[in-house]
């Protein structure tokens, strides 16, 4: 049986935030692969590749 990956989320600072949307949930040049390679460079994400939602101060931000 395969394993369901679980969702996972994210509170990130205003300053984490800001930065992850004007560098890339705002590039439409990127791909949803290419997303997660750039939020990863700001945050420890899940290696098993499960879908992380990022909020900040209770709203969302933006998925990968």
């Amino acid at each position: 049986m395969p394993v369901s990956k679980k969702r996972v989320r994210i509170d990130v600072t205003s300053q984490q935030s800001s930065r992850l949307i004007h560098d890339v949930f705002c590039n439409v040049r990127l791909s949803g692969a290419e997303r997660r390679r750039a939020v990863r460079k700001e945050l420890p994400l899940p290696a098993d590749g499960s879908q992380v939602d990022l909020y900040c101060q209770g709203k969302y931000v933006g998925a990968v």
